[in-house]
């Protein structure tokens, strides 16, 4: 049972982080202070062997919405 609850709290986090960063564009458009971005994270980089190229990286854009939307889908989950 716990790790069903874990996975629907990641799940309300990712849909959270989605729809929040979508509100933080369009509302950006009205209100910039919202569409202020944060970008962390490391550059690609490729691993390159004899036979095959591997490239890893990752980079995570917030947004004032997409704190704003996981914050309330956190709370939602927890209200449920």
């Amino acid at each position: 049972m716990k790790r069903e609850r874990i996975l629907a709290m990641i799940i309300y986090i990712f849909i959270g982080a989605i729809l929040g960063t979508i509100l933080g564009f369009v509302l950006g458009k009205i209100f910039p202070a919202i569409n202020y971005n944060l970008m962390f994270g490391f550059t690609p980089f490729t691993l390159k062997l004899v036979f095959v190229d591997i490239t890893f990286g990752i980079q995570l854009y917030l947004n004032v919405g997409t704190i704003i939307g996981v914050i309330l889908f956190l709370y939602l989950f927890m209200i449920i």
